[in-house]
């Protein structure tokens, strides 16, 4: 599919292909409503259609993008259309470290620490926000031209774990820097990444995976049981403190690794003021390689592998040969020797001098401090609650001391608080409201109700800042919510005392409904009339209400004969009750004596009103239940 020129979510516009992977292929493009250049990753189409890597994937997006630190590529946003999946990230001109390691392996002691410490800083920012990174490798690394480390992908990895993928150039591209537990496909945690950075400073340092084989399986399998071969085997007088580093971040067993990002970083500073380490540069390596190279053609040369042959191109004495190859390689010997003691003089005779500390000041009475004391400076602009120009970090810290010639101071420069356009959301429901507030980065302030003859129930009809604003992020928007239309009540009207026509007729000019109507009987009130209503009278009730009565049936009808009750022959004694509901009143006791198996049959008299339920009890047990 050409991507070229096409539109993604209405603003980023495609300029160009710039990389891609195993999982998704990376372009730059426009952001046409922010006026900037980003960069997006799209996923393949055979993720793409994976319904389940790919809710994993935005979900794990979505979560990285919480993250903001000078040292992590900013996510921006995450997207979808036409069955694209995608990624909106920030823009990063530079190399990858993988690409820094092929153009100058072995990359110096100080510039690997340097490194190490940045990509400390990124892990630390995210295992505080309970994100596991679990793709650290130099691919990922990528290193400005003012020498600032930024880590891509933080989080996305664990949605390509989650799932099964037979692309080898995505999950098993990767294997040479997991982790044993990773290769065995165990849980994860914090020092998964911290082995992973002992696998990338390793490859900066020597030039080479620890790790290699003809397959991802026997290369995991390396991971897990073998150890790599110690960085000073391979360059003669490595400083043994940074191979002690490497080495425990590369531990088997989590617990003997660096606990935290900021434990590893802490041994880096602080290794980082030896001078073995500090002395040590790569062009003493180079110079060993060279010297051995040159000595071992001069002496292929003197002492060819056939020396028959050799006799017979000539039998003079090789003697004055040797004795140049000696004073030739003895020459060099010295001249490499007196370069190196003269890089050496010269850089321990730059001066020193002790870092400002700007930090709270705006970038010009900043840059101003640091001109005085001779020292340059690049800046990281990245949006804070800081005013906008204020510095809010730099590095190194105030009050370091550094050599004059040292690579530049670099400022963190507040841009303000990151602004958004304010969604409008009048017209949604309130549910739907708060989630496109979440969405844009503001939060939900007050709410307030109103009754709305135009919009229904639930429906926000008012919002303020009004849509389309610029604000800084986490804004409170304030909305109000429909309550429908207003209903108008009036009082429920009297009808108690009434006759059932007369209250039909008064509930129908105040156009109210009838609900149900119960017959009772009464002495006091006069046949078919309102006794009782719900809602009682003054009660206020809207239109199209309805109201229950009560109507009078007339005086009591009494009802009076004998209860026949045939009496057990157990026990010798017992209690035998009657107990009558009817229009009088309910459970009324009418009868309660003590009685024995002589008095069977035991004829009671009773009388009701109305239907009469009639319960007879023998101690507490029911003997008899009839409706008369």
């Amino acid at each position: 599919m050409n991507m070229i020129e096409k539109t993604l979510g209405n603003r980023y516009t495609i300029l160009e292909e710039i990389g891609g992977g195993g999982m998704a292929v990376v372009y730059k493009a426009r952001d046409t409503l922010l006026n900037r250049i980003v960069s997006i990753k799209v996923l393949r189409p055979e993720f793409a259609g994976d319904a389940d890597f790919v809710r994993r994937f935005r979900r794990e997006a979505q979560a990285a993008a919480s993250l903001s630190h000078p040292n992590i590529v900013n996510i921006y946003d995450v997207g979808q259309q036409d069955g694209l999946y995608y990624i909106v990230m920030e823009y990063i001109e530079g190399k990858t470290l993988k690409e820094l390691i092929r153009l100058k392996a072995p990359v110096p002691p100080m510039e690997v620490i340097e490194i190490g410490k940045q990509i400390c800083d990124a892990l630390e920012c995210a295992h505080k926000n309970k994100i596991i990174h679990r793709d650290i490798k130099s691919h990922n690394i990528i290193i400005t031209p003012e020498g600032r480390v930024k880590v891509a992908d933080f989080g996305i990895a664990r949605a390509a774990t989650d799932t099964t993928i037979t692309n080898t150039g995505s999950v098993f591209g990767s294997v040479h820097y997991f982790s044993p537990e990773q290769a065995r496909s165990d849980e994860v945690d914090e020092r998964s990444d911290i082995y992973s950075l002992g696998v990338v400073m390793y490859e900066a340092l020597t030039g080479r995976l620890p790790f290699e084989g003809q397959t991802p399986v026997a290369v995991a399998l390396k991971q897990i049981q073998e150890r790599p071969v110690p960085i000073s085997d391979i360059i003669p007088g490595f400083p043994e403190e940074l191979e002690n580093i490497v080495e425990k971040c590369m531990a088997k067993a989590p617990e003997e690794r660096f606990q935290s990002a900021s434990e590893l970083k802490q041994e880096l500073n602080d290794i980082s003021r030896h001078s073995n380490i500090v002395n040590f540069k790569p062009y003493e390596l180079e110079r060993t390689m060279v010297l051995n190279n040159i000595q071992k053609e001069q002496f292929s040369k003197t002492f060819p592998k056939n020396p028959g042959s050799a006799a017979r191109k000539t039998r003079k004495p090789s003697i004055l040969r040797n004795l140049a190859v000696v004073l030739l390689t003895v020459t060099l010997f010295g001249a490499f020797s007196y370069l190196g003691a003269a890089l050496a003089r010269k850089y321990f005779e730059v001066p020193e001098v002790t870092v400002p500390n700007v930090v709270g000041l705006n970038e010009e009475d900043a840059i101003n401090k640091l001109v005085q004391q001779n020292l340059k400076y690049t800046a990281d602009r990245v949006f804070d609650k800081a005013p906008a120009g204020q510095v809010i970090d730099q590095d190194p810290k105030g009050g370091e001391t550094i050599k004059v010639n040292h690579p530049p101071i670099n400022l963190v420069i507040s841009q303000g608080p990151k602004t958004n356009r304010v969604p409008r959301i009048i017209g949604f429901s309130e549910q739907e409201g708060v989630a496109a507030l979440t969405n844009s980065g503001f939060t939900v302030g007050s709410i307030t109700r109103e009754y709305s003859e135009e919009y229904p129930e639930g429906v926000i009809i008012d919002q303020n800042p009004r849509a389309d604003l610029l604000l800084p992020e986490k804004t409170a928007i304030n909305f109000t919510v429909s309550l429908g239309p207003e209903i108008k009540q009036s009082n429920t009207p009297v009808l108690i005392g009434k006759t059932l026509d007369d209250a039909k007729k008064l509930l129908e000019e105040q156009k109210l409904q009838i609900g149900t109507i119960t017959k009772k009987a009464s002495d006091a009130v006069p046949e078919n009339t309102v006794m009782e209503q719900n809602p009682k009278p003054g009660d206020l009730i809207g239109p199209e209400g309805t109201v229950d009565l009560v109507v009078s049936s007339g005086p009591l009808k009494i009802k009076k004969f004998n209860l026949n009750i045939p009496l057990p022959s157990q026990p010798s004694e017992f209690t035998i009750k009657v107990i009558i509901s009817d229009d009088r009143g309910e459970n009324r006791l009418v009868y309660s004596k003590k009685h024995t198996p002589e008095d069977s049959p035991l004829i009671i008299p009773v009388e009701g009103a109305g239907v009469m339920d009639v319960e007879v009890w023998l101690d507490d047990k029911p003997l008899l239940k009839e409706t008369y």
